[in-house]
């Protein structure tokens, strides 16, 4: 018998939308929220690229990092969600300890994700698609940041290797370091019901790590990941807006203890990133444990026949 369709880890669970979900205030507010959103963006462009010329004034980074930790807070307040975060004083402690030379590792579920984590821990150096690096925005935001790319299709070419070797040497190099880099170990967004499979090759250096451990709940039910419900432009921008006009959103943010890797997991990276996904599992009560859900395999089952040309 197959698997219920709420068990897999890329199929999105369907609430028929009804008015009666949205409040008389969303929909009033609905342009007033694309607005502070349009906004927020040109702000966070604007003050990064201003911050990667200006860094080395004195204060500069306590500053740029208020401004992002306020304003992705604002950016997710106006999108009607509540958010709610746990342990953000670990994160703090750990940047002090490491000056910034660790991994904030986190379960991947919606386009809210990067900002989620900015409000808890602050700015973070992306581990992104290569592809993004190419949106006019975007790329401009994530190259200021020092964010890697990622060339999914080509994880074994020459690319895919600078890859790694730029991650390696951002987390155990002699670089300077100002903020930790972010990475979505399963490689691709879940419903956030469960973990899939870690890749392993971001636990290579072996460096701390802070793990967490985000959910969203909808109180109709809504499914706000970003998964096979948006298989289209036409879908990604319906679910945009509905995520907006739906009510009783919140965001939960549970920052957990860092871990360092053991003598053992000092020589084996699969064994760290197995370290870190079970204490993440434990943090997410009644969480499917998708360990045969590999990367190719969750965008195989998505993707079909064209898997192998998406970035």
């Amino acid at each position: 018998m197959p698997p219920a369709t709420e068990e897999l880890p890329h199929r999105a669970r369907v609430v028929p939308f009804r008015w009666s979900y949205c409040g008389v205030v969303n929909v009033v507010l609905l342009p007033v929220r694309i607005t502070i959103w349009i906004g927020v963006w040109v702000f966070a462009l604007v003050a990064t690229l201003a911050y990667s010329y200006l860094r080395s004034i004195p204060g500069a980074d306590a500053l740029y990092r208020a401004a992002t930790k306020a304003s992705s807070y604002i950016l997710l307040r106006s999108a009607g969600f509540r958010v709610r975060i746990v342990g953000a004083a670990l994160a703090d402690d750990l940047a002090r300890t490491t000056k910034n030379r660790h991994a904030v590792v986190a379960n991947h579920i919606a386009v809210y994700d990067p900002w989620t984590l900015m409000c808890a821990v602050g700015p973070v150096a992306f581990v992104a698609r290569q592809g993004l690096f190419d949106v006019p925005v975007v790329g401009r935001v994530l190259e200021a940041m020092g964010a890697v790319g990622v060339d999914r299709r080509a994880t074994a070419s020459p690319g895919g290797g600078g890859a790694r070797r730029e991650i390696s040497e951002r987390l155990s190099g002699d670089a300077e370091v100002r903020w930790p880099l972010l990475i979505f170990p399963e490689g691709a967004t879940t419903t956030g019901r469960g973990l899939a499979a870690f890749r392993s090759g971001a636990f290579a250096p072996r460096a701390p790590v802070l793990p967490v451990v985000i959910s969203y709940t909808c109180q109709s039910g809504f499914d706000l990941s970003y998964t096979d419900n948006q298989s289209t432009a036409s879908a990604v921008l319906w679910h945009f807006v509905r995520s907006l006009l739906e009510r009783g959103k919140t965001i939960d943010v549970r920052v957990l203890e860092p871990l360092r890797p053991t003598p053992l997991m000092r020589t084996d990276a699969a064994t760290y990133a197995g370290a870190v996904r079970a204490a993440m599992l434990d943090a997410m009560p009644g969480a499917r444990d998708w360990h045969d859900w590999d990367n190719r395999r969750m965008r195989d089952a998505w993707y079909g026949a064209d898997a192998a040309s998406k970035d």
